[in-house]
């Protein structure tokens, strides 16, 4: 580009031929649009370095779209859509930014390897290391290798895991007692009354069901795999936005910036304090914003119970739950208790073919049927010759059942893969926005 610009300004200095006016024209004329058009390749080829990083944005209207994010400030987000567009929008027209990075790594555990995590009744979670308990013996101190040293109150604890597993995956159901698992897979219940320097101390329930209970017991920490309270879920309902990292923390957050690829956020702790951090925006997996008081909630974070379970050939098949991702086998069905406030539901269905010999595809082809309290029926086809569908519809009601219908050729390879399901929550007093009730 250089080298075409000094060519330009030397031939229009130079004293030419009368011949050679008309190349001195064309060379000026060359030497701009070579500029023009290596500038554009420059932006169009080279954006990953100006900080440019792919996401998947998803609506009220649950629809998503592949953008790349150029930046995050004041309340409006910046980014290319599909064809290469650069759009400023407000990001309250919005309910969730995932994928970041191209990979969605927010399941409803810890990921990468980590398998240590307190997960908090307003349905806040910390991976990092176990510190100890507070002075007093009534919570617990963690620390977060980004966020830094939080202090946590047992009565705001759901879970808390010190070794292997996969955390709380869901809340099935109200807890009355809390529990213990030991290390050796051993179980205690009753009431944890507070920690100390030894372990957790806890009153034992030995009246049966609904019984008194009886003494207490002091837990080494060194035996502990985990412990869950009984604790009730509280909805968090102020205006902040929930960020989720790769390494499975998910946090509330009141301000939120991007530039580059450089991510700040300050999250509201228990007890209300505001702490700031900065990361690369590499570590975020998901932004869920507040956009007027909807919430997306992964399908698999409600608590499911099996209707019918499948049975093929008077073989058992189970429905099988790994992350955000469940299998199931026609003719069967479950059943989701829904949140208050839930308007809609989206995922993709899916032939699965895993672990299928290929000449038998053929032969598959189910119904997915979507329903609220057994009424509103959506069937949504699934078959060798259409093997991905797209859900996503109105609901309302306290469960939603998803049944699977076998088709004319029998329960032959008709194996669904539910991906990516959600629910739009509207939280009470949240004004009705876009479409996402229709």
């Amino acid at each position: 580009m250089t080298f075409v610009v000094f060519t330009s300004r030397f031939l229009s200095r130079a004293v030419l031929p009368t011949g050679a006016v008309r190349l001195q024209a064309v060379a000026g004329v060359v030497g701009r649009r070579c500029c023009w058009g290596i500038l554009a390749c420059l932006l169009i080829f080279v954006s990953p370095a100006f900080g440019v990083t792919p996401a998947t944005l998803i609506g009220p209207d649950l629809n998503a779209q592949a953008v790349e994010v150029a930046s995050l400030n004041d309340g409006t987000l910046n980014y290319f859509d599909i064809q290469r567009t650069l759009r400023s929008s407000a990001i309250d027209g919005f309910v969730q930014l995932r994928s970041i990075g191209g990979e969605d790594l927010a399941g409803p555990g810890p990921v990468r390897g980590v398998t240590a995590g307190v997960w908090l009744t307003d349905g806040q979670r910390f991976a990092g290391d176990w510190v100890g308990p507070t002075p007093d013996g009534s919570g617990l101190i963690w620390r977060h290798p980004t966020i830094g040293t939080v202090t946590i109150p047992l009565d705001e604890v759901a879970q808390v895991n010190w070794v292997g597993g996969d955390g709380l995956v869901v809340r099935r159901a109200a807890r009355t007692m809390d529990t213990v698992t030991l290390t050796n897979g051993d179980r205690l219940s009753g009431f944890v009354s507070s920690l100390n320097d030894e372990g957790v101390v806890l009153v034992l329930n030995t009246g049966g069901a609904g019984g008194d209970g009886g003494g207490s017991m002091t837990i080494p920490f060194g035996r502990i795999a985990s412990m869950v309270l009984s604790n009730p879920y509280r909805s968090r309902v102020e205006p902040y936005h929930r960020v989720t990292l790769v390494d499975g923390t998910r946090v509330w957050a009141d301000e939120l910036r991007i530039s580059g690829d450089r991510v700040y956020c300050r999250v509201i702790l228990p007890g209300g304090l505001a702490v700031g951090f900065e990361s690369p925006v590499m570590e975020l997996a998901r932004i869920d914003f507040w956009a007027g008081g909807l919430r997306l909630i992964d399908l698999t974070e409600l608590p499911m119970r099996t209707v019918d379970e499948a049975s093929v050939f008077g073989l058992t098949v189970p429905v099988r739950v790994a992350g955000r991702s469940v299998r199931m086998h026609a003719p069967g069905s479950v059943v989701y208790e829904l949140p208050e406030g839930a308007v809609r539901f989206a995922g993709v269905a899916e032939l699965d073919f895993q672990d299928a010999p290929a000449h038998i595809t053929d032969w598959s082809d189910f119904q997915v049927v979507v329903s609220v309290q057994e009424v509103q029926d959506q069937r949504f086809p699934v078959s060798g010759s259409q093997p991905v569908t797209r859900i996503n519809t109105p609901i309302s009601g306290p469960e939603l059942t998803i049944r699977l219908d076998p088709g004319v050729n029998g329960p032959i390879l008709d194996r669904l893969l539910l991906r990516d399901a959600v629910i739009l929550v509207r939280l009470p007093g949240a004004e009705p926005s876009g479409d996402s009730g229709r």
